[in-house]
């Protein structure tokens, strides 16, 4: 596994760059946007993201100054330099990883708080979240940091759980479901799902 900076605060782009599918600097666009979609496209089910829309969240993902953003188009988004940046929320979102890229054991504990019971494809339960949970998840979120909140953090937390759900939900007997296991997983080993990757492997 490779080293990630702790610049980079995505759980999703870390684990990219851990198992050396981006580098951990900076990537061309359609490289970056190229490879986030072919792993996208590795998930079960409808879990594919559309290319332009992940290229024009790298072109902002530095910052919105004309230089930047000249920069970003000519040279490519810098993963470990995501930090304090636009799309940076600064507390208003999970917690889950902290300023310095470590995990808060007790966020993801009470990430399970708004969790329930799902049946899986294979029939076992898990712990998992729906949309509507991911969505009171998010509300509870944006609640929590009133006082240092920006309007944009609710509309950013968009791009975050409700794509996680996207990318490595899994298909239940319920619904489409976000596991909990597998977002300890992201967050922690900075690993995707093992199913995954061995989709990516025959590809």
């Amino acid at each position: 596994m490779a080293e990630v900076s702790t610049g980079n605060p995505c759980p999703f782009l870390r684990a990219l760059v851990a198992h050396d599918y981006l580098d951990d600097g900076v990537v061309p666009l359609p490289t970056a946007a190229g490879t986030i979609v072919r792993v996208a496209a590795a998930g079960e089910g409808d879990s594919d993201l559309p290319d332009k829309a992940v290229r024009l969240i790298a072109l902002l993902a530095n910052g919105l100054s004309p230089a930047q953003l000249v920069r970003n188009a000519r040279q490519g988004v810098q993963l470990n330099a995501l930090r304090d940046g636009p799309l940076d929320k600064h507390g208003a979102g999970s917690r889950i990883l902290d300023v310095k890229a470590q995990v808060n054991d007790s966020e993801l504990d009470r990430l399970d708080t708004f969790a329930s019971d799902k049946q899986r494809p294979d029939g076992g339960t898990e712990r998992g979240l729906d949309l509507a949970e991911i969505t009171r998840y998010m509300e509870a979120n944006y609640e929590r940091a009133r006082g240092h909140r920006r309007r944009i953090d609710r509309k950013l937390m968009n791009g975050e759980f409700p794509q996680l759900l996207r990318v490595i939900g899994r298909d239940g007997h319920q619904g489409r479901y976000l596991s909990l296991d597998d977002v300890r997983r992201l967050c922690i080993e900075q690993k995707l799902p093992q199913r995954m990757l061995d989709s990516l492997e025959q590809r």
